[in-house]
């Protein structure tokens, strides 16, 4: 089995329904949905019960949260790779997974495509970097709705961390690629078409964000927040949240990131004959 598509829902069956409807679509067949339910109230499962192609299989029960669901799905998921489309997410149209399905034989860790973000006031594309940065890994996040994953990532690295409710998944690219320098490849093709009603898109949510990638940072880079001089820049030169969108600036701005790199490599100059003389 080439892949396998992991659909998480708890009392969205219109949604439920717009996600697989899409996935039932689809001109190439070379995969199994798994819908994992959170013991939804609506009529979820009957939207479920009203497909009946012989790649979906589903469980509902009761969840701990998103990434409790998610990992559920890990664990029955057999395919070489996994994408997670939620419900309220679709894919774009009936022929993405046949246009992906030559670059699962290239045997890249994360192959990441195109996502639309359908919002209020119009449709917003949005695409990965031709070659992953650590500014970027840090100040942004790689779309997981339009993400295929090497499942073998999951046994290596282990599954998404359920003590965090947001930013799982944004620790786990950070985890796999700016800490272990996994393969990754940019697709030139338009995956989905992502639902903005989720949790990470809420704005009651994003000092929640903030706050959970911090925690990740100390988690993963302790040297710099264990370092006197790096907590002081970290904790008052720059605060948590403009840090990120500080990143966000230099990926966005390829002078910026120039600039930035040379002021950097001169205060790492300057600097030099300080810490050699230590």
């Amino acid at each position: 089995m080439k892949l396998s598509i992991i659909t998480i829902n708890y009392n969205n069956a219109i949604g439920l329904k717009k996600t697989m409807e899409s996935i039932a679509s689809q001109s190439w067949r070379d995969f199994e949905h798994i819908v994992i339910d959170g013991n939804s109230s609506d009529h979820s499962s009957d939207i479920v019960k009203s497909f009946n192609y012989p790649q979906l299989s589903y469980l509902s029960e009761a969840d701990s949260g998103i990434y409790n669901a998610m990992n559920k799905g890990i664990d029955k998921a057999s395919g070489k790779y996994l994408l997670f489309l939620n419900s309220g997410d679709t894919l774009e149209n009936p022929e993405v997974l046949d246009k992906v399905n030559p670059y699962f034989a290239e045997d890249y860790s994360v192959l990441s495509g195109h996502i639309i973000f359908d919002e209020p006031n119009g449709k917003r594309l949005r695409e990965h970097p031709e070659k992953m940065t650590f500014s970027y890994l840090v100040g942004n996040a790689v779309s997981h709705p339009s993400t295929f994953i090497k499942r073998d990532l999951f046994q290596k690295y282990g599954k998404y961390n359920e003590r965090f409710k947001i930013v799982s998944d944004w620790a786990f690219f950070l985890k796999v690629l700016g800490l272990n320098d996994e393969s990754y490849l940019k697709l030139p093709e338009t995956i989905t078409v992502f639902d903005v009603d989720g949790v990470s898109t809420q704005k009651d949510n994003l000092e929640k964000i903030y706050k959970e990638r911090n925690e990740v940072l100390k988690a993963y880079f302790p040297r710099v927040y264990n370092n006197e001089d790096d907590r002081y820049i970290f904790n008052h030169f720059i605060s948590t949240n403009n840090r990120f969108r500080y990143l966000k600036v230099i990926e966005k701005f390829p002078l910026f990131r120039k600039i930035t790199t040379v002021i950097l490599g001169i205060i790492a100059f300057i600097l030099k004959p300080f810490k050699s003389s230590k």
